[in-house]
């Protein structure tokens, strides 16, 4: 076998948002030029073995292999290869969009049989040269394994390919098993893309959902007010436009923008509520860094129809690097502190610009697992009621690190890589889910101090920086038995699911979401309501996943202690009975904090390494046991009354719930925060529902400009692109204190 890589003679780059079939075309040409200018493709010794040779061309993108020749491949994505063991071959793939890849053919066993190095310059080709053999079976790209794969089969019976087809005459088996039927019913529509909701606790019966956009809207039983409650829009950065190295400049695909929005508990009284979004750098912002996330506190008009925009209070501008991984949603605690979820600075792994070090040695990186150079990868919590001698806001005296010298003592708890939905369930428990790279989504029950495990670990399994496709076998169960760290046991998740499941695409980013308490579906009552943004992982078709997960009865995933899951020493600074995010009932913070033992779902092995349990590990039934279903809750998908194979024909964005515990889905037909197909869904029982349609096709294609973003989500085409390479990109940046800065003005 060997190996070439080429550079293309036509230096212009092909625009990775062109439709596959355009980019199929071009790419096809540009490699023969490639070819062409290299001296041809063969270099197989001799002019017998050159005549014998078949050759193959692919184009390669994070969505997936595009099959240029022969001809009864060009266009197919994924396509697979028919060979003929015993011939000589050579792969030429164009890699079209500027992101790590590279191939691996592998057996039916799952053993290596060839594999190429990672190409990362668009544009750039690569040739392998081998001779077929019957053991082949699979080729894949190692980054992107979860979309770029396909079969191969050879001809005349071999091995590889009579076991590829034995597997596809079998129905794949689905992860999640059909859950409760419900509807949902139309609440308002017309936004662009709604990131939260929250309800004020207050006489007048109207919810406020934010829009990705800048704008806070008003939803009444007459649908959304034709002006906001607040614009900052002119406060924002503009959506779309790149300060750094880690996107493409020309991407529609942004997570940033107006991110939460939480109303004060004695709203009714004080007028004060909280909004997060992202603003333009600032002078503090260090050379390359993308924004500033803000924390501000507005208040509301005299009139109370709208807010004050003057009130604005910056209560922290926290520097973030790169423009995803922004987190998301707040939430106020039964004890009256504010919660707030941070990511963990952005690019992938949690290794880039702007990522400090950590104690993990084996993995570069991170801010998930630093609790003392910034705020990034963590949940915060605050409170707001207070001021401090250098913050605008207090610190509650048993936060887990108040003591530490070597910590910032607004750390609640830590180890989140993208921590996108948070939310207390009448019980005080509190659920933050953790969007996942490449491999693994996840939900958690968190708790003071508790560590859940980024970079360490994905989900349950470990995790490796310099290989992000292929979990680590072993990895530690806790982090150093030092300050402040003092041994922690890395928490383990109650909900996880892989990217793909049975060759089929299972999800590529978890939505957090609230348990549902309302009463009305009696099949869903206490279950905790959560989503998958799409089930595409091309990331242009809206479909997202409705799920919900359910305690065992034999307590799976609950921590021990007084109300599990989220415990904090001391009492509450005031007596509160639900918030926006607490449905009415008892309950609250409890007594016992981190040093209560989990049991073994929300707990590793008690030895010191943690094995992975990946996909070699077989079931119950003879299914695959890519997760540890035993240490998990029970999930579920939730079927939708309504449309045609039950499907939900929406991007999920977030979720939100109101005072009596219903639970609302936010949604849109486009991945990007562009148009007015944002719209929020009340989940009815499945009589009340109303019917559902996908989007026009051509719409679909409008908006699937996306497709040129495939470094751009925190899913699993979350890799660095090949510009982050650059000299003191990969540079730790202890350096930086305004990265934890906070502020007293607007």
């Amino acid at each position: 076998m060997s190996e070439r890589s080429d550079e293309r003679l036509d230096e212009r780059p092909t625009p990775v948002s062109e439709p596959p079939v355009d980019a199929t075309g071009t790419s096809r040409r540009r490699l023969l030029q490639a070819a062409a200018a290299a001296g041809g493709v063969v270099a197989l010794g001799d002019l017998a073995a050159a005549q014998e040779t078949e050759t193959i061309e692919l184009g390669g993108q994070t969505s997936g292999w595009e099959g240029v020749a022969p001809e009864d491949i060009a266009g197919e994505t994924n396509p697979t290869l028919e060979l003929e063991a015993g011939t000589a071959y050579e792969l030429t793939w164009e890699n079209l969009d500027g992101q790590p890849h590279n191939i691996v053919i592998e057996s039916g066993e799952g053993e290596e049989l060839e594999r190429t190095e990672l190409l990362t310059g668009q544009g750039e080709t690569q040739t392998l040269e081998f001779e077929a053999t019957e053991e082949m079976a699979e080729y894949y790209c190692e980054p992107h394994s979860a979309t770029m794969r396909g079969d191969i089969e050879i001809g005349g019976g071999g091995a590889g390919g009579a076991e590829q087809d034995e597997a596809t005459d079998e129905e794949a088996a689905a992860f999640f098993d059909p859950g409760a039927e419900i509807g949902v019913q139309t609440v308002a529509e017309g936004m662009t893309a709604p990131t939260d909701m929250a309800v004020a606790d207050e006489e007048q019966e109207r919810y406020f959902v934010a829009d990705q956009t800048g704008e806070l809207w008003v939803v009444t039983g007459d649908g959304l007010q034709d002006e906001p409650f607040l614009d900052v829009s002119d406060r924002m950065l503009e959506l779309g436009t790149f300060r750094g190295e880690y996107a493409e400049g020309t991407q529609d695909y942004d997570e940033r923008g107006l991110l939460g929005v939480e109303f004060h508990p004695d709203f009714a009284e004080n007028g004060r509520f909280f909004v997060r979004y992202s603003a333009p750098p600032n002078e503090e912002t260090p050379d390359r860094w993308s924004h500033v996330s803000v924390l501000s506190e507005f208040t509301v008009a005299d009139d109370g129809s709208s807010a004050d925009p003057d009130s604005e209070r910056r209560l922290l501008e926290i520097q973030s690097p790169q423009y995803n991984h922004v987190a998301g949603p707040m939430a106020f605690g039964p004890d009256g502190y504010l919660y707030v979820p941070m990511g963990d600075g952005g690019g992938a792994n949690d290794d880039m610009l702007g990522h400090v070090d950590d104690w993990y040695d084996e993995n570069d990186g991170g801010n998930g697992q630093d609790v003392s150079e910034n705020l990034l990868g963590s949940v915060l919590r605050l409170d707001v009621d207070q001021e401090g001698e250098d913050r605008p806001y207090g610190i509650p005296e048993d936060n887990p690190l108040v003591d530490e010298d070597n910590a910032l003592p607004e750390h609640y708890a830590w180890g989140f890589r993208n921590p996108f939905g948070i939310s207390f369930d009448s019980d005080g428990r509190l659920f933050v889910s953790d969007a996942g790279q490449d491999l693994f989504e996840e939900a958690n029950l968190v708790e003071a101090g508790g560590n859940y495990g980024w970079n360490v670990k994905e989900g349950t399994h470990c995790f490796s920086t310099e290989s992000p496709s292929q979990p680590p076998e072993d990895c530690p169960d806790s982090a150093p038995d030092e300050a402040p760290y003092d041994g922690q046991e890395l928490q383990n998740p109650i909900v996880e699911y892989p990217h793909v499941y049975e060759e089929q695409v299972v999800g590529i980013t978890i939505i957090g979401g609230h348990v549902y308490e309302a009463g009305d579906i009696e099949d869903l009552d206490g279950k905790y309501v959560f989503g998958d943004w799409t089930a595409d992982p091309a990331r242009q078709s809206p479909q997202g996943r409705i799920l919900a997960a359910s305690e065992p009865s034999d307590g799976a995933g609950q921590t021990t202690g007084n109300g599990g899951g989220n415990q904090t020493e001391g009492t509450s600074p005031d007596d509160q009975e639900g918030t926006e995010n607490v449905t009415p009932g008892e309950g609250g913070i409890e007594e016992g904090g981190f040093e209560n033992e989990t049991n073994a779902s929300n707990e590793t092995n008690a030895s010191n390494e943690t094995p992975d349990d990946g996909a070699a590990d077989v079931g119950g039934g003879g299914q695959e046991q890519v997760v540890p279903r035993d240490e998990l809750w029970n999930m579920e998908e939730l079927q939708l009354a309504g449309s045609e194979d039950g499907s939900f024909p929406y991007f999920v964005r977030q979720f939100g719930q109101d005072l009596e515990g219903n639970v609302y889905v936010l949604a849109n037909q486009v991945g990007v925060p562009e148009g007015d197909t944002g719209t929020v869904f009340e989940i009815v029982p499945p009589g009340e529902g109303e019917s559902l349609e996908p989007p026009a096709e051509d719409e679909a294609v409008e908006s699937g400009d996306q497709a040129a973003d495939e470094n751009a989500t925190e899913d699993t085409q979350d890799e660095p692109i090949a510009e982050n390479a650059t000299d003191g990109e990969n540079a730790t940046d202890n350096e930086t204190p305004s990265a934890n800065e906070t502020s007293d003005g607007a």
